[in-house]
Order: structure tokens, then C-alpha cells, then sequence
């Protein structure tokens, strides 16, 4: 595979607030003339070839895999400063359940996390961008989503709820690569728990990186982290 083949364009796809990239391939004058997917704040990333070397000692634990029952949303949440905090953080990180969905379940997870008003449109927009993910990457993504600092801020009766985050995509048969966001929501509190009823996602702040390589191609990522969970972590 050339390197030019894995200067992908990215697009984002809306899911639980976060935002996951959208990869397709092609040429670099056909990115240059604009064949990115449709999606706010598309922009470019070079990764790293998928040939390359990488330690071929890796110890790769054997785990029985196990049937992972499907997540339904907590919205057990307080009407407190922390219970929003929390319901955010929550609903972002649903975002690696809904990648697993079919667009129309995604979709309707997506529903279930909005107001009232803001529902069908976080929905559609969510359906969209899954379709899109679909004809991207057949193969599909694995995603990962670690929250790691908050800051909120009264507003009325709702709370505007900042998230900085990382997640972790591997690409089937391609790469693993990282992605540094900060989601913005505003929560509000509506049938007795807090709702999203609107929010933006942007790239950053990103830490500086080092010169070392991946450690592991994609399947090498996902067999080292095979029986890992973030169950119990929040």
C-alpha cells in the first residue's frame, strides 16, 4: 500500500457528541480537488503505511472471546453539577456502541440521548454519517473513547459541559490511529434526567508527539487488547 493511498481524507461522523473520523482512500489530486466526505470540520491526516515494520515478537495473549451484550443507556443522573458531568461523559462514550449499530440503530440511540427538540435532527444527521461510514469502510472500525478531563459552566437551568477526549481507531486491515477532541455540550433537563440539546465537537488541544513508531499493525492492536474493558473505569 503507497503512502499516498493512506494520506486519507477525513470526515466526521456524529456520534454521543464525539466525533468519529471517516476514512476513504484516492489519490492526492483527487483530495486536493475536494473528495473528502461531506462532515464539518473535515480535514487531513497522514498515517502511518501499514507494511511497515513493527516488533514481530509481540507475545499476543490467546483470549476466549465472549459475547458482548448490547449497552443500553444509563440515565440515572442527578440534577446536580455532577450528574450532568457525568450524563456527558456517558453519552459520549456510547459512541463506541454506536459504531457497532446499523445506521438506523444508531440513530435511534442517538434519539433516545436528545431533547425533545434537538432529537430528530441529531438522529438524521447520525444516520447519515453511519451510511457514509458504512461505504467508507466495509470492513468497519473499532473504536475506543477515553475521557480524560471536564469542565462545566451554569447556564440557566442547563449546564454547558466541555469534555477533552481521546479515541483510539482501528481500521480494519489498515492502521490504528488517534484522534484528540474536545466535545461541547449543553445538557438540559427534560423527562427527568439530563438530555443533549445541542453541542459541537473540535479537534484539540492535541499533546506534541514523540518519533516512536506503532507498536503493533491493526490486528496485532486488537488481539494485544482482546478481554480488555472500560467496564467499572468511569
Amino acid at each position: 500500500m503507497s503512502r499516498t493511498r493512506l494520506l486519507l481524507a477525513l470526515g466526521v461522523l456524529t456520534v454521543g457528541g464525539g466525533m468519529i473520523l471517516l476514512v476513504t482512500g484516492g489519490d492526492e489530486g483527487a483530495r486536493r480537488s475536494g473528495s473528502e466526505i461531506p462532515g464539518p470540520n473535515s480535514v487531513a491526516l497522514s498515517l502511518p503505511e501499514a507494511e511497515d515494520p513493527v516488533d514481530q515478537s509481540i507475545d499476543v495473549p490467546v483470549v476466549a472471546e465472549t459475547a458482548k451484550p448490547r449497552v443500553e443507556i444509563d440515565t440515572d443522573f442527578e440534577r446536580t453539577e455532577a450528574g450532568a458531568r457525568l450524563a456527558a461523559v456517558a453519552y459520549l462514550e456510547e459512541t463506541e456502541e454506536a459504531v457497532t449499530l446499523s445506521p438506523q440503530e444508531a440513530a435511534s440511540l442517538q434519539r433516545a440521548m436528545a431533547t425533545t427538540a434537538f432529537a430528530e435532527e441529531f438522529g438524521a444527521e447520525t444516520e447519515q454519517r453511519m451510511i457514509e461510514l458504512a461505504e467508507a469502510i466495509p470492513g468497519g472500525i473499532t473504536l475506543r473513547v477515553a475521557s480524560i478531563e471536564a469542565r462545566s459552566v451554569a447556564d440557566g437551568d442547563d449546564w454547558l459541559v466541555s469534555i477533552w477526549y481521546v479515541q483510539a481507531i482501528t481500521i480494519t486491515g489498515e492502521s490504528v490511529v488517534d484522534d484528540w477532541r474536545t466535545a461541547n455540550y449543553r445538557m438540559s433537563w427534560e423527562a427527568n434526567t439530563w438530555k443533549i440539546a445541542s453541542f459541537e465537537s473540535k479537534r484539540g488541544p492535541v499533546p506534541g508527539r514523540g518519533t516512536q513508531a506503532p507498536s503493533a499493525t491493526s490486528s496485532q492492536f486488537e488481539a494485544l487488547l482482546a478481554g480488555f474493558s472500560d467496564d467499572g473505569l468511569n
